[in-house]
């Protein structure tokens, strides 16, 4: 197979490689004309920026969305609700099944409240920070027509595992909310700050395991429009029947004080909305195969194992005693495959065991690449990526859905497994026992990448 070559960024541990995806979409689609952003006088990569900024995982939304992200190559859940049911039906661009799921959550409006910066408990920081940031001192002139904001949610894709909500904010002054500009005048947006959930008859509130995500992703005549992800818990133990509520606490920033963090709040949005969590049903309970691996191939590890001495290598390993299991989950919105190490020889550690898993979109970093084809001959076709992975595993989204169960057993389902790994770096090729020291604050760094299969491996459908 070909190799080829990519601009790859630095890595920090323990983060979903889908939460930078998903930034780096956004900051293309809404930020093209600003700068990078400096953080305590040095300026550094996003990928280090951003946890440092604001939250461990942070989706921003962005309004300029390919014109294949609703196809069923590289489907998601997250990328579908990108756009809105009527841009959806007017592209014909709707998948019945999970146009269902979206109906069946049944989202409903509650109460919500703004509360502006005088107000906030914090009122004296935030206004110390706007006079540090050259920016005047809050007035209820300038930002007092935040109080008349509107919320009302219009979408809620749930999945089992994740949350997608389309969200509008009715105002008057939506224009502020155009992200594509630093012109003169105003320049605003909502980043979700908490959400805290309650289920069926409880009273007392649940945070989600990594705060909030989502933010106001563009604006028309009417008002912006805030999309929301949400992540939900990952225990299992979220209903599967019965409404449930959430609260949505979101920052209103002023971004010429700063977007991605608190300190540039004006005021502060509370919105409760409730759900059906039955729309995540299961088409049929999970299948669980052991998949055995064989045979050699090079590794490039991501070893943070010690935090003071973070470092890159490659290394040739022997397969043989590698077992995945793999877990294939049927839901309403797609089918899930999540692959796990099961056993590894003994002289494996933690970190080669995740960094064979790490996941990687269209070859573009070292780790597991995954793709899939129908039938014997189909082409071999992208494939989607869940919200969130648990460190140490890799799920992936097949566009089948219950209605395809039928006219797929007939052709077959097969996925192929790809490592990457590392054969140059910064122009230089490097070997099997290549070795490097991440320095502190490292800039982008540019890899040469080869494929190796580890397997084919066919799906199995109810």
């Amino acid at each position: 197979m070909e190799k080829k070559t990519y601009d790859v960024r630095d890595a920090i541990p323990d983060t979903p490689d889908t939460f930078y995806d998903a930034v780096e979409r956004s900051l293309r689609a809404c930020r093209e004309t600003k700068q990078e952003r400096t953080w305590g006088g040095l300026r550094l990569n996003r990928r280090l920026l951003i946890p440092l900024a604001a939250a461990l995982v942070l989706l921003i939304a962005g309004t300029a969305v390919a014109a294949g992200v609703l196809l069923r190559d590289n489907y998601s859940p997250t990328n579908y609700m990108e756009t809105t049911k009527e841009q959806r039906e007017e592209q014909g661009k709707t998948i019945p099944d999970v146009e269902q799921a979206i109906e069946s959550a049944a989202p409903r409006t509650g109460e919500y409240k703004i509360v502006m910066l005088p107000e906030l408990p914090e009122a004296e920081m935030l206004n110390g920070q706007r006079l540090s940031k050259g920016q005047p001192a809050y007035s209820e002139t300038d930002w007092g027509w935040m109080r008349n904001i509107r919320p009302e949610v219009r979408e809620v894709l749930i999945d089992g595992r994740s949350l997608v909500a389309n969200i509008w904010l009715y105002t008057d002054h939506g224009a502020a909310f155009d992200l594509s500009w630093e012109g003169d005048g105003q320049w605003v947006e909502g980043m979700v700050d908490k959400v805290l959930y309650r289920f069926p008859g409880e009273t007392e509130a649940h945070e989600t395991p990594y705060g909030g995500s989502g933010g106001t992703t563009g604006f028309d005549e009417t008002g912006a429009n805030l999309k929301l992800e949400v992540i939900l818990p990952e225990d299992g133990s979220f209903p599967s029947k019965g409404r449930v509520e959430l609260t949505l606490e979101v920052g209103l920033r002023d971004d010429r004080v700063e977007d991605l963090n608190p300190i540039g709040n004006v005021g502060k949005l509370y919105y409760t909305f409730s759900f059906d969590a039955g729309a995540a049903r299961e088409a049929s309970k999970p299948v669980v195969t052991l998949r055995p691996l064989s045979g050699s191939i090079v590794l490039t590890v991501d070893d943070w194992s010690d935090l003071d001495h973070p470092r890159l290598y490659n290394q040739r390993v022997s397969l043989d005693g590698v077992v995945l299991r793999e877990e294939v989950r049927y839901q309403q919105t797609g089918v899930y495959v999540t692959y796990t190490v099961k056993e590894a020889p003994a002289d494996w550690t933690e970190a080669m065991k995740s960094s064979l898993l790490y996941p990687n979109r269209e070859g573009k970093w070292y780790g597991l690449f995954v793709d899939y084809r129908l039938g014997r001959e189909g082409a071999w076709l992208p494939v989607g990526h869940e919200n969130h992975n648990n460190f140490g595993e890799n799920t992936i989204i097949l566009p089948i859905f219950p209605s395809d169960y039928e006219q797929v057993k007939k052709e077959g389902c097969t996925l192929r497994l790809m490592e990457y790994y590392g054969t140059g770096f910064n122009g230089q090729p490097i070997g099997e026992d290549w070795r490097y020291d991440i320095p502190f604050g490292a800039s982008s760094m540019n890899f040469d990448l080869a494929p190796q299969e580890l397997g084919t491996f066919e799906i199995p459908l109810p």
